[in-house]
């Protein structure tokens, strides 16, 4: 069978999106609401990434037969690299901070021992192109998200400030019908409002 093409994607721009436990998951490629907040510039050559972790046990029988393996314990991770230092941000690594942002790259405050029971919705957003022509892919956690792993932050003289942030996405209770637990909802297509 050929390949297609159209399933390969390189994008050009990027954004993570946090929201409130409520905050309303958009439909396919509407405008995501005020409900939402952006992370910022992003670190392109880091991308995201995503790692699925599974406990597995092989089972032998005498004489070393391998007779089965279980599998359980599933847990979904996806990481990104921040390149600034803002409001979002610092609600996601240190959560519940005293640190007041004036908009213009200015901040003061206290920080504190960050909450690390901290819940949220996360999107990570793709797209390339404009207009018409624009293509996004979104990836929406429908349960909550939480920090797993607070990352080095860099400063130096060379390169740009960052901060490397790993969170793992929850899923929903298990449907009664159909037995299953979602993780995300996922949309690949055309901005609605070619925004």
């Amino acid at each position: 069978m050929a390949g297609n093409p159209n399933n390969a994607s390189v994008w050009a721009y990027a954004d993570v999106l946090i929201g409130g436990l409520d905050a309303e998951i958009p439909s396919d490629g509407d405008d995501f609401g005020p409900d939402w907040d952006y992370v910022g510039l992003l670190n392109g050559d880091d991308g995201f990434s995503e790692t699925m972790d599974v406990d597995s046990s092989d089972h032998f029988a005498w004489g070393g037969i391998l007779v089965a393996t279980t599998r359980s314990n599933f847990k979904l991770t996806r990481s990104f690299t921040a390149f600034e230092d803002n409001e979002t941000v610092y609600d996601l690594v240190y959560a519940g901070h005293d640190v007041s942002f004036a908009g213009d790259g200015t901040y003061s405050g206290d920080v504190h021992v960050p909450d690390l029971q901290a819940r949220f919705k996360i999107a990570f957003v793709t797209r390339s192109g404009t207009g018409a022509d624009a293509q996004v892919k979104r990836v929406i956690s429908k349960n909550y998200a939480q920090v797993e792993e607070r990352g080095d932050a860099q400063e130096s003289e060379t390169e740009i400030s960052s901060r490397a942030i790993t969170v793992a996405i929850y899923p929903t209770e298990e449907d009664p019908d159909t037995g299953k637990s979602t993780l995300f909802s996922v949309y690949k297509g055309p901005l609605t409002n070619g925004s």
